[in-house]
């Protein structure tokens, strides 16, 4: 059974703390491989993808040793392709599915391995390369580039250290004892990442919304890129500044914090804010929050209505009786509605007729509301 050295334990101590250590999904491979560098000594690092579907390498980091030139990636690859078969630890992790450490040296003696003209012959062979010692990880979101991942059921991650040596069991010892630690930050980075995501997309749907935050004086406390860009476009003669509000906005937020009660009583309404620029409409709403003393700003804006005979068409009237109805929305009478549209009174009252049979009321009153309701006008 191998034993750790005091070197061994301090090195391998310190790794740990920086394994665990928070990095972005772009810079966990070479947080990895400079890690493993520091417990076990070797000629080249890589952090690949296996798909076992397409007999494919791809390299998503590769670090060199201090002192040698860096391999060739995309003849590594190619040559990986073509020989996939060859290595003995892809057969080896077909037939076990273990992720654990394996070398080379555990399958072929050094008179087999010289034999296979692609693994030896053309990629370990030119660069001087003895060995070969992996571990594997699930594949997920652990590289820099995630269109370069492939989705078959047994891809894996694949961390190879290619040696100038055989590598020992020592070496196997310290890469086993590491690799539930690899596999922890992996989990931790998905985790960290898929947070982060969340996150950022919380914050774009906030900055989308127009949200503004208030203290207990009415001092904004935080205002979101949407309402500060629908402030600058409805408030065009106020100073823009995310840190106050514009004059008029604020003195009709001075009045609302008046209408603020004790919260044991019933509160009263607070009524919306509504401005038009250009058919559009901005609503401010006014909510409280009692007990922390902070107060929100809910900006929306929305298609301003614009009211007429037009848009009363949608009711499935005739293009006379929706002339008729709009003139009852605008508050006048039946002489006023004959004298306005050229007709008799008695016609009139016919359209009204028809008007509330089509629509199911029995009122001016009703037909308005109906209207109204139908157009989203009122709730």
């Amino acid at each position: 059974m191998q034993h750790l050295t005091q070197n061994d334990f301090q090195i391998f101590s310190g790794c740990l703390q920086e394994l665990y250590k928070t990095c972005s999904v772009e810079d966990f491979s070479s947080h990895l491989l400079a890690i493993v560098s520091k417990v076990i000594s070797a000629v080249d690092y890589t952090y690949t993808t296996l798909s076992f579907e397409n007999s494919k390498t791809t390299t998503l980091d590769y670090k060199p040793a201090p002192g040698f030139d860096r391999l060739d990636t995309a003849n590594f690859e190619k040559v990986a392709h073509q020989h996939f078969y060859e290595n003995p630890l892809v057969g080896n992790y077909l037939r076990t599915r273990d992720h654990r450490a394996h070398k080379v040296s555990d399958f072929l003696n050094e008179q087999q391995l010289h034999r296979l003209e692609g693994l030896y012959g053309k990629l370990m062979q030119p660069r001087g390369i003895k060995d070969l010692i992996a571990v594997s990880l699930p594949l997920a979101l652990a590289a820099k580039s995630a269109s370069k991942l492939y989705s078959g059921q047994d891809d894996i991650i694949a961390i190879t250290l290619l040696g100038d040596r055989i590598f020992t069991e020592r070496d196997r010892y310290l890469f086993n004892l590491l690799h539930p630690h690899l596999l922890q930050a992996q989990q931790n980075m998905n985790q960290f990442t898929q947070i982060e995501q969340e996150w950022v997309q919380q914050r774009h749907t906030l900055e989308a919304l127009g949200i503004i935050s208030l203290n207990g004086d009415g001092q904004v406390l935080f205002m979101s890129e949407g309402a500060f860009h629908w402030l600058k476009h409805y408030f065009q003669d106020s100073q823009s500044s995310t840190k106050c509000l514009p004059d008029n906005l604020q003195r009709w937020v001075k009045y609302q914090l008046s209408l603020v009660i004790p919260s044991d009583e019933i509160p009263a309404p607070h009524l919306p804010l509504k401005l038009e620029q250009a058919g559009k409409q901005l609503v401010v709403r006014f909510l409280t929050e009692q007990p922390l003393e902070k107060y929100l700003l809910l900006l929306e804006e929305e298609d301003f209505l614009t009211l007429s005979s037009v848009s009363l068409e949608v009711l499935g009237l005739t293009k006379r009786e929706t002339e008729v109805l709009f003139e009852v929305t605008q508050g006048k009478t039946n002489p006023e509605i004959a004298a306005t549209l050229s007709l008799s009174i008695g016609t009139v009252r016919k359209y009204l007729e028809h008007i509330y049979s089509k629509l199911g009321v029995q009122t001016r009153a009703e037909a308005v509301v109906c209207a109204l309701k139908y157009l989203g006008a009122i709730g």
